[in-house]
């Protein structure tokens, strides 16, 4: 039996060993067939076989350079978040942050600032490089250009990732802050700091040391950080939205086949779990469970609401909770048959669900 079993994992090896061949040496998009192989097998060994995609590297690129970004944004908001945190308590009457004992409120503060600034100037660095990698690997037509208009030519780009160098390898820069009455309140760097730091580390700073210089020498008397970065965030998302918007067109076949195989193939395996849940359910248990006890986990109240406003039970309530929670497009004409008669076999209530406007 061992043998057996043993011959028939070799059998099933070496077939998956040529649909993986096939895959590596296909045009795209695959051909159905195929495609609708690769999508049968068991998910562990689909993934697999589809790194030999051709659309795999670019794919991969991409996702670490998505995520790259939103690790950006995380960090700007952060930023952000930490200075506008610090300007209410510092301009609160109850405040009690220049205060007699207030040193470790203040000192906390002043270490959060430079943890945020040290996080989002290496974000940034690691951004340009993730963003590189992808357009070295398939160039995107105007990526320089457009880079070139979204970024500016004021130093501002270069600025921030000066700012990884010095803060990473050369100097523990401490930001300091600065109330202007009691409207703004804010963590700023000295403009005399940031020129002797430049000119001590000038060697460190690369090719990027003109545009840095020119930047420092063009900003007022104190380096506003929330100034900086409110300006630098705009800047990332207008270049990063068309970034993104390039990498989602449909000429990159190669991507989008790729994606759309990921996407048959996770519909795939849930709607073989759906219905071997709705068969047991159906077929097995005496009294299957209540959807309507669940639909709370899935719909919000508004589309609670539209869906008791149909007649309970009806095709056209069901209908109308799988379109708001078919979010993948899995449910085919056997999945919709068992979600009828799963309603249809729910217990009465004991009174009818109303909606929210009715309850208030």
């Amino acid at each position: 039996m061992f043998a057996l079993l043993k011959q028939q994992e070799e059998r099933e090896a070496q077939q998956r060993e040529l649909i993986r061949q096939a895959v590596a040496a296909s045009k795209v998009p695959l051909p159905d067939d195929l495609a609708q192989t690769v999508i049968e097998l068991n998910n562990r060994y689909a993934r697999a076989i589809l790194r030999d995609h051709a659309g795999y590297p670019i794919a991969e690129r991409r996702d670490s350079y998505l995520t790259s970004l939103a690790i950006m944004e995380q960090c700007l908001q952060d930023l952000l978040v930490a200075i506008c945190v610090f300007e209410r308590s510092a301009l609160s009457k109850e405040s009690n942050y220049f205060a007699p004992g207030g040193e470790d409120e203040s000192g906390r503060t002043e270490r959060r600032i430079q943890k945020e600034l040290f996080a989002t100037a290496n974000a940034a660095a690691s951004l340009v490089d993730h963003g590189r990698r992808v357009h070295k690997l398939q160039p995107l037509p105007g990526y320089n250009a457009k880079r070139a208009e979204c970024f500016g030519s004021d130093g501002l780009h270069e600025f921030v990732i000066g700012l990884r160098v010095i803060l990473h390898h050369l100097q523990a820069v401490e930001p300091g802050w600065l109330i202007e009455g009691s409207s703004s309140a804010t963590f700023v760097i000295d403009k005399d700091v940031l020129q002797r730091i430049v000119g001590a580390h000038a060697n460190g700073l690369g090719a990027n040391l003109t545009a840095i210089r020119a930047y420092v020498e063009a900003s007022p008397e104190h380096v506003d950080l929330r100034t900086v970065f409110l300006d630098y965030r705009a800047r990332v998302a207008a270049f990063n939205g068309w970034m993104k918007k390039e990498l989602e067109a449909e000429s990159l076949v190669a991507l989008r086949d790729y994606d759309a195989l990921h996407k048959r193939k996770s519909a795939a395996d849930q709607r073989m779990f759906w219905k071997a849940m709705t068969g047991n359910w159906l077929r097995n248990w005496k009294v299957p469970p209540d959807p309507h006890a669940h639909l709370p986990k899935y719909l919000s109240q508004p589309q609670l609401d539209e869906v008791y406003e149909l007649p309970r039970n009806s095709k056209e309530q069901v209908d109308l909770v799988i379109r708001y929670m078919d979010k993948n497009d899995i449910v085919d004409d056997v999945l919709r048959a068992d979600a009828y008669e799963l309603f249809a076999r729910s217990p009465s209530p004991q009174s009818e669900p109303l909606p929210a406007s009715e309850l208030s």
